[in-house]
């Protein structure tokens, strides 16, 4: 069984599957700032849920090591008794979470199991920042896959996944989000990448994340060129995807299997 529940309008959410719950990226007051507040500040233009409506949950998944997926702020506030994250934010999440439970993946230690089920880091294949990863969580029976940025797959991503439960849902970005080379190039792939995805892992159904229209300020977004699907009704009329796109526009605990 796989229950799903937005925590805001961007990339938080809450997953239980198979048992296991988990909050994904959590992001619920403030702002981010990348590096500078000249740089890059963002904020929600939705309300996030309320820290007092978030559901009981097991563990906390980082997915990314930028601040909007990484949000310090929020994470303190949660106080969780166990963080599962990229080893690159090992130093950081060590120093401001004394005492905490913590799981570190990367490509030599890539699994963790929780019961029956296993969450999975598929390192990308990029060797310079921006590094976007991805993450599979797979009770036995289904699983999820979590592209937050998107992803390309090689061979053994692919070995991966073939290897894996069927996929009932797939979560990534639908804006293709670009930057000049020298800020970083493309940030999502937008529609080509959710192609790429679903060619390779065929899911269920497919859910946009990471797609918030959120206020902004300094110098990325003045050079950010985004490129958003001009409806839900178009997103329906693609053949590679149909009837596989999902939306959820609220903040509704809803069972998805």
């Amino acid at each position: 069984m796989i229950r799903l529940q937005r925590l805001n309008m961007d990339t938080s959410l809450f997953l239980e599957i198979g048992g296991f719950k988990v909050l994904i990226d959590p992001w619920l007051e403030g702002t981010e700032v990348d590096f500078f507040s000249w740089f890059n500040t963002q904020w929600h233009r939705t309300a996030p849920l309320s820290f007092e409506e978030l559901p009981e949950f097991d563990a906390v998944l980082i997915t990314q090591k930028y601040p909007d997926h990484f949000h310090l702020q929020t994470l303190k506030k949660l106080s969780p008794s166990h963080i599962i994250a990229p080893k690159s934010l090992k130093k950081k999440i060590k120093n401001n979470f004394p005492g905490v439970k913590l799981s570190f993946l990367d490509a030599d230690n890539s699994q963790i199991r929780f019961g029956n089920v296993r969450v999975v880091f598929l390192p990308t294949q990029r060797k310079v920042d921006p590094i976007y990863d991805a993450f599979l969580l797979d009770n036995g029976k289904e699983s999820v896959f979590l592209a937050t940025h998107g992803y390309q797959f090689d061979d053994s991503g692919r070995s991966l996944v073939e290897e894996a439960s069927p996929c009932e849902l797939l979560v990534t970005p639908f804006n293709r989000y670009e930057l000049p080379f020298f800020l970083g190039g493309t940030v999502s792939p937008g529609l080509d990448g959710v192609k790429h995805l679903c060619e390779v892992l065929n899911p269920k159904k497919v859910m946009a994340v990471h797609d918030e229209d959120k206020h902004a300020k300094g110098l990325v977004s003045k050079m950010a060129r985004i490129t958003r699907p001009a409806s839900p009704e178009a997103l329906h009329e693609l053949s590679w995807l149909g009837g596989r796109y999902f939306e959820l526009n609220h903040y509704q605990r809803i069972e998805i299997s």
